[in-house]
C-alpha cells in the first residue's frame, strides 16, 4: 500500500512538472513568434467567372458562385435563323458557343451563361434538344432551356430518354406553363414559324423559380484561365477552316484573326460574331436513322447525328496561335483540357531519368504514366466549341498567315463568303 501511494505522487508531480514544461515552452513559443515580425496570411483565390475567367473588377458578380447554376440556351443554326438574337449583344454575349452536328447536314448551337441575371434581351431562334448537347450541359450542371426535344423511336434513344434517365433540371416550351412569359414569339424576319421561337433574357430567373430547379451548383466543371492573355505556342494560326463532318461541309466554319481587337471573327451567323478562344473538339460520331418520323416536311424518316463524348485531341486557339490539346470527360462528368505537348514533354523527361537510373522497361513505362499532366489553360475571355466528328469526315485547315507588316497595300481583307444562305439542308422540327 505504501508503495502504491508513493508510486501514485510519482505520477502527480511528474505531471505537474510536464504541465510547467509544456506551459514555459508555449509561453516562449509564444514569445518567440510575438518578437519577430508577423508573417501576412496568403491572399485569397480570386473568385471568378467560371466560363470566362472574368474577375469582378471586369463586371462578374461573385456573390452568385455559389448561388446559381449556369445556364444554356438551345439556338438553332439553320441559315433562316441567322442572325441568331442575341448573339452579338454588346453587353451580353454568350459566355461560350458549343456548336455541332444535329441532323439532315445541319449544326445547332448551345449558348452557355454563368450568370442569368446578365443575358440578351431575347435569345433565339431556340430549337429542340438533342442527348449530346443535354450530355455536354451535364459538364457544367446546366440548367437546360430549349423548345422542343426529339424522342426516343426503335435504335435511336433520344432526348426526352435522356432528360429523365440523368435526371437534368430542363425547362421545355412544349410542356411549360410560361406564366412567367418566358417563351415567345417574332415574327418580324418573315421566315416559317419554327425559325421564330424566342425567350426572353429578364424572365429567366422567375421561369427557374416556376419550375423548381435546383439553385446551387454541384461539383460542375472548372475550366482553367490564364492570369493573363497569352500565346498558345510560336505555331501561328491566323485563319482557321472546319468542316464538322463529311456530312456538313457544304459549309464550312471560316474564323479570321483580328490582330488590333486580338480576336477571332467569324460572319458565318451573318453577323459579326468574335472569340477571344476557339477550341476544337474532335469526337466520335455516329447517324442513327429513326424511321416513320412524321415532323413537318419529313420524307418518312430523320438521320440523327450522335457523339460519343469519348474525349480525344482537339486545337486551341487563342491570340492568332495555336496549341495542341486531349480533352476527357471523367466519370464525374467533368470536362479536362490536357496540353498534349507539355505532357508528353514531362512523360518523355521521367522515362528519360528512369532509363538512365537503369530500370526496366515496365518501370520506365510506369515512370512515364507516373508524370504530371499539364492542363491546358484558356486565355481569359470569351469561347466558341467547335464539336467536329474524328471519324466520319471532319477536318481542320488552319492557315498561318504572314504577318501583316509583310502584306503588301491592300491585302488581308477577308473575300470569302459565307455559303450557307446558298445551301438548303434537311433538317428535324421535332
Amino acid at each position: 500500500m505504501k508503495n502504491s501511494k508513493l508510486l501514485a505522487g510519482f505520477v502527480i508531480v511528474l505531471a505537474l512538472a510536464c504541465g510547467a514544461g509544456a506551459f514555459l515552452m508555449t509561453a516562449c513559443s509564444d514569445t518567440s513568434t510575438t518578437s519577430q515580425e508577423e508573417v501576412a496570411p496568403p491572399e485569397p483565390e480570386p473568385i471568378t467567372n467560371p466560363l470566362t475567367g472574368a474577375t469582378a473588377e471586369q463586371g462578374y458578380d461573385e456573390s452568385i458562385i455559389d448561388e446559381q447554376r449556369i445556364v444554356a440556351f438551345v439556338v438553332e443554326n439553320s441559315p433562316d435563323a441567322r442572325p441568331q438574337w442575341g448573339m452579338d449583344d454588346e453587353q451580353y454575349p454568350p459566355d461560350i458557343v458549343l456548336e455541332g452536328e444535329v441532323e439532315g447536314g445541319i449544326t445547332r448551337t448551345l449558348w452557355f451563361y454563368a450568370d442569368f441575371n446578365k443575358l440578351p434581351e431575347q435569345i433565339g431562334p431556340m430549337r429542340s434538344a438533342r442527348p449530346p448537347f443535354i450530355r455536354f450541359s451535364e459538364c457544367f450542371d446546366a440548367i437546360f432551356i430549349h423548345w422542343g426535344q426529339s424522342h426516343s423511336k426503335g435504335d435511336y434513344v433520344g432526348a426526352s430518354t435522356v432528360f429523365k434517365d440523368d435526371v437534368v433540371d430542363h425547362i421545355n416550351q412544349m410542356s411549360f406553363s410560361n406564366e412567367c412569359g418566358l417563351y415567345d414569339r417574332d415574327h418580324s424576319r418573315g421566315v416559317s414559324a419554327e425559325h421564330t421561337g424566342i425567350v426572353y433574357g429578364d424572365k429567366v430567373k422567375a421561369a427557374i423559380d416556376e419550375y423548381g430547379c435546383r439553385k446551387h451548383p454541384e461539383t460542375p466543371t472548372e475550366l482553367l484561365f490564364n492570369e493573363t492573355a497569352e500565346p498558345m505556342s510560336d505555331i501561328l494560326a491566323n485563319e482557321i477552316n472546319l468542316d464538322f463532318s463529311d456530312r456538313t461541309n457544304w459549309e464550312t466554319k471560316h474564323w479570321t484573326y483580328n490582330e488590333e481587337d486580338q480576336m477571332y471573327h467569324t460572319d458565318a451567323f451573318k453577323n459579326d460574331f468574335k472569340r477571344d478562344n476557339l477550341l476544337v473538339l474532335f469526337d466520335d460520331t455516329e447517324y442513327i436513322t429513326k424511321a416513320n418520323y412524321e415532323g413537318p416536311g419529313s420524307t418518312g424518316s430523320v438521320t440523327y447525328c450522335d457523339y460519343a463524348l469519348g474525349g480525344g485531341e482537339g486545337k486551341l486557339f487563342s491570340l492568332g496561335t495555336v496549341k495542341n490539346i486531349e480533352w476527357q470527360i471523367d466519370s464525374d462528368k467533368k470536362l479536362y483540357l490536357i496540353d498534349a505537348d507539355a505532357t508528353k514533354a514531362a512523360r518523355d523527361a521521367a522515362e528519360a531519368k528512369a532509363a538512365e537510373e537503369g530500370l526496366t522497361e515496365e518501370e520506365i513505362k510506369a515512370a512515364g504514366d507516373a508524370a504530371e499532366v499539364v492542363y491546358a489553360g484558356l486565355n481569359p475571355g470569351r469561347t466558341w466549341i467547335g464539336w467536329a466528328s474524328q471519324n466520319n469526315g471532319g477536318e481542320l485547315e488552319i492557315i498561318p498567315n504572314e504577318p501583316k507588316e509583310e502584306a503588301t497595300e491592300g491585302e488581308g481583307a477577308d473575300a470569302a463568303e459565307d455559303s450557307g444562305d446558298s445551301a438548303e439542308g434537311a433538317e428535324g422540327t421535332e
